[in-house]
């Protein structure tokens, strides 16, 4: 796939550990990403604040005091 079976087997393990660490933290920073994005409203449909439907058409305050206007 990335031609490293040309490699000696000393290399071809390093660049292995290298490619399988930077996906450790591709998908890292993906997930939490994701977390940040959909944390909060997923943690309010689970405490039985918001249906899901309600957080899915974001009807749904973002704030804990109900997100009013001042």
């Amino acid at each position: 796939m990335f031609g490293i079976e040309s490699l000696g087997p000393s290399l071809q393990a390093a660049v292995l550990v290298g490619v399988v660490l930077v996906e450790a933290v591709v998908l890292y920073v993906g997930y939490g990403g994701l977390e940040a994005v959909f944390g909060p409203s997923l943690k309010r449909v689970l405490q039985g604040r918001c249906a899901l439907a309600d957080v899915v058409f974001r009807r749904c305050p973002t704030a804990e005091n109900g997100g009013g206007n001042r």
